[in-house]
Order: C-alpha cells, then structure tokens, then sequence
C-alpha cells in the first residue's frame, strides 16, 4: 500500500514540473484519474475483513431456549435460532421415542424490533396463524397421518389455545397445538402493550393419551422478552382476588383433582381383562363295592345213571325250552329203597 501512494505521488511530482499549457493539462487529467484510486485504496484500508453473520439458522445450546417445556419432560436436544428483520424464531427440539416419522419441537415466534447486527435482511410473515396455513403446517409435520381439530375451548397461563390429535404409527399417539399470545386491544392504546409471540407444539409419543400430550401445552415456560417495556405481548397485569389476603376469606390447599394437568404424570393404562381359568378341583375318591370273591369252581366229576332203556336224560336242556315233537318221552324209572324189599309187600306199598 506504501508503495502505491509513493508511485503516485512520484508520478504527479513529475506532471506539475512540466511548465508548458500541455504539462498543466495533463497534471489535471492525470489527477482525475488517480483521485477515485486513491480513494478505493483508503477505503480498503479501513475495512477490517472477515465474514460478517446473516439472519441464517444458528444452532444454540439448550439453555438458550426462549421456551422450555415442562418439568420431567420432554428433553431438550438442541435449539435452532434465527432472526429476522421484525422478529426472532426458535425451534426447540425435544427428545422422541416414536415411530411416527418426524422430529418432536416447540416453536416460538416473537415479534418486535431487533438489533442491527442480528437481523436478517428479510421479515418473519404475522399471519401463520391462519385456518389455511394451520392444515398445511399439520400435513407437513405429520405427513400420511389423520390429525381432527379439537373444537374445545382450553385455555392455559398465557391464553386461550387450540390443538388437534390423532393416532400415528404404531401405537403413537400425537398432537399439534398451537397459540396466539397478544395483549387485548384494548390495552395497545399509546403505543403500550404491543408485540405478539406464537407458539406451536408438535409432539408424539407412544403408550400415551391425548390428555397426557397437553400437558406441555399446560405447562410450557416463556422465558424471553424484549427489553422496551412498550413491546410487552402479555397486556397489563390483572389485579389480585379481591378476597386475597383479606379476613374471611379462607383459602383450602389444592388437591390433585383440582389441578387435572400436572407436568410428569400419565394416564395408567388400560387393565387388561381377567384371564379365566379352569378351577382344578380335588378328584372325590368313591368308595368301590366290596365284590364277593368270585366261586372257585370245583373239579368232582358228574354222576350221571343210566336209564334201564339206554337212553341219558337230558340234563342239559333248560327247563322254558320245549322238547322237540319227535323225541320220544323218557321212561320213569323207579328204584325202590331197601326197606320196601326188605318188607316182602310189593312195590305198590312203597309209592
């Protein structure tokens, strides 16, 4: 740089030493033409160099987050920053144990004015928070799956909120709700109470109900703010109970049953129905009945006396069988005892 002033300075010396019309002509054309030069180079001495940051995506530890969802979860992994020329945006990424496609977040949007050298050259549009641009950020977020809109009015800290719900993969349970933090009209007379803050939740998770999701949409924490006190999006502090502090007023601890939304905590899941099964009764022993011994078959031989005519009686027929027509019919013997001989009368006194 030294020896480009000097070469110039040596070279106007020599052009105002000329003494003739022609010399003072050229002196003055030469020293229109080296005044932009030098000028350039001055200008490049004055530039310190390096590379200046834009409005582009930065990513933050997660203690930098504007907002953090409730205590015992979801984790935060990571925050993705950036800023635009009327507002600053934060993604919060949570941690995720689904199946469901897509990463879990909560995303805050607060408008108001910003710092030079952390703008963007851009602006965040006001108008995400429509009907239109709602369903097109569901399918986005939760592409292939079936979110229904809630038409109930739920209303946590900051506001009134809204959200849908449907099921993912698996056995995934998911939810996307959103939230509009402005301070009543009303209350944004002389230039007071002015700004906005959006907030969007994206989550899904498995083995769990939609009430145990708006939980975080229950609890969440803001924790940034602009310094100006007129670029407050919450509107003027409402004023305590009336009764608050006062004598007759008692105030009962709260149970559990009247704070439904508790951060950490889960609906049980469904019990399963009983298993039925055979009752095993003792087997009742019947008593057998004593069996008389079986008879034991004598071997005596069978006696059998002949008839005088030769023929054997037939013992063996039973007695409701009928003797066939033909067989003729056995001769009665009969063998006189001892004592009708002995006594000498004839056989017809012994009948």
């Amino acid at each position: 740089m030294a020896m480009a002033f000097s070469n110039l300075i040596r070279y106007a010396r020599d052009l105002a030493s000329m003494g003739n019309a022609g010399g003072v002509l050229t002196a003055r054309n030469a020293a229109l033409v080296l005044l932009p030069g030098v000028a350039m180079a001055l200008s490049g001495c004055n530039n310190p160099g390096g590379v200046r940051p834009s409005g582009a995506p930065k990513m933050l530890p997660p203690e930098e987050a504007l907002i953090f969802p409730p205590p015992g979860g979801p984790e935060v992994i990571s925050v993705i920053n950036r800023t635009y020329s009327n507002a600053v945006e934060q993604q919060v990424i949570l941690r995720s144990d689904a199946r469901t496609p897509g990463q879990n977040y909560l995303k805050i949007e607060l408008y108001g004015p910003q710092r030079a050298e952390d703008t963007g050259k851009d602006g965040l549009s006001s108008s995400s928070l429509r009907a239109s641009s709602i369903s097109r950020e569901i399918r986005t977020a939760f592409p292939g799956a079936h979110l229904a809109t809630s038409a109930e009015y739920l209303q946590n800290a900051y506001g009134a909120f809204s959200y849908a719900s449907g099921r993912g993969a698996g056995d995934d349970t998911c939810i996307y709700g959103w939230q509009l933090i402005r301070s009543p009209e009303s209350m944004r007379q002389g230039f007071k109470n002015l700004g906005r803050i959006n907030v969007t939740l994206r989550l899904c998770q498995s083995g769990v109900t939609v009430h145990d999701l708006l939980t975080v949409m229950y609890n969440y924490t803001i924790t940034g703010s602009y310094d100006a006190e007129n670029w407050n999006p919450y509107g003027t502090a409402q004023a305590p109970p009336e009764g608050l502090g006062r004598s007759g007023n008692p105030i009962y601890p709260v149970t559990g049953t009247d704070v439904p939304m508790q951060p950490g905590t889960q609906s049980p899941p469904p019990s399963a129905p009983p298993v039925r099964r055979p009752v095993v009764r003792a087997a009742v022993v019947q008593p057998q009945p004593q069996m008389p011994p079986p008879a034991i078959a004598t071997s005596q031989p069978r006696v059998v006396i002949p008839s005088p005519t030769g023929m054997s009686p037939d013992v063996s027929r039973p007695a409701g069988v009928p003797r066939p027509a033909n067989s003729p019919e056995p001769k009665r013997v009969v063998i006189p005892s001892p004592g009708c001989s002995a006594s000498g009368q004839g056989p017809q006194s012994c009948n």
